[in-house]
């Protein structure tokens, strides 16, 4: 029986279980956190943009940090890492960059989706010449393909939260550093008044389950070939072709 199944295997038999019920509990978290937003949008959304409209000295800091989400970038330095990792042969560091490609596409597709459905105005709409008129401004069913009503969910605050979900799965031991970051990224937007509140909520609970979503289901299709997060100094990837000594 030990020669039939050795070790290493039942170590990925026991890892793809593992991931099956990680995905699951951050679906929760994300479900948690699209509720939140939704509060957020009849109790906290009007306050927030007008107290940000009042105070707008943080609006430059914000702008910068707001930079580090923007998917363009994350893209183009993860292709660029696929290509350089595939080339010297680190066929697992390359299995991440791709995983991080397929993430950001995915998440990012489900959110300018979500925005053109959902049409909602962003709050600078609303504070110009400093006239608040309190409405959140949600024109679904409609498809609207416009900067200004495409509000919800935060794109930045998407691109935020699946770096940090990323980073959960390659790095689980720093999970409140990665977290903490993404807060700070997309609560930049949220500063600047370029979204509402709930909009950084919705995009952080979007970006946040898409990775465990993408690695569960490449898992579950290719288990040979699908990089493998595990915590501690025994970290072993599905990709190795050597076997861990016994």
């Amino acid at each position: 029986m030990h020669e039939r199944y050795p070790r290493w295997q039942a170590d990925r038999a026991g890892s793809l279980q593992g991931m099956s019920v990680a995905w699951r509990k951050h679906l929760w978290i994300a479900l948690g956190l699209v509720i939140v937003s939704l509060a957020s949008i009849r109790l906290a959304d009007e306050s927030v943009a007008r107290f940000m409209h009042g105070h707008r000295g943080w609006s430059m800091v914000a702008a910068w940090i707001a930079e580090l989400g923007d998917s363009l970038y994350w893209f183009i330095a993860f292709g660029i890492g696929f290509a350089v990792f595939h080339l010297r042969r680190a066929h697992d560091a390359a299995r991440w960059c791709f995983l991080a490609i397929a993430s950001l596409a995915a998440s990012g597709i489900l959110s300018g989706i979500l925005k053109a459905t959902l049409a909602r105005w962003r709050p600078r709409a609303f504070v110009a010449d400093g006239a608040f008129n309190g409405e959140s401004g949600f024109a679904f069913p409609v498809f609207i393909i416009e900067h200004v009503r495409n509000s919800y969910p935060s794109g930045h605050a998407t691109t935020a939260f699946t770096l940090a979900a990323l980073a959960t799965l390659k790095w689980p031991r720093l999970t409140a550093l990665w977290v903490v970051l993404g807060a700070v990224v997309a609560g930049s937007r949220v500063v600047q008044n370029s979204h509402w509140l709930g909009d950084m909520l919705a995009g952080s609970a979007l970006g946040w389950v898409t990775p465990w979503i993408v690695m569960a289901l490449w898992q579950a299709r290719w288990p040979a070939s699908a990089p493998l997060q595990r915590s501690g100094a025994t970290a072993y990837s599905m990709t190795s072709t050597t076997r861990p000594l016994l």
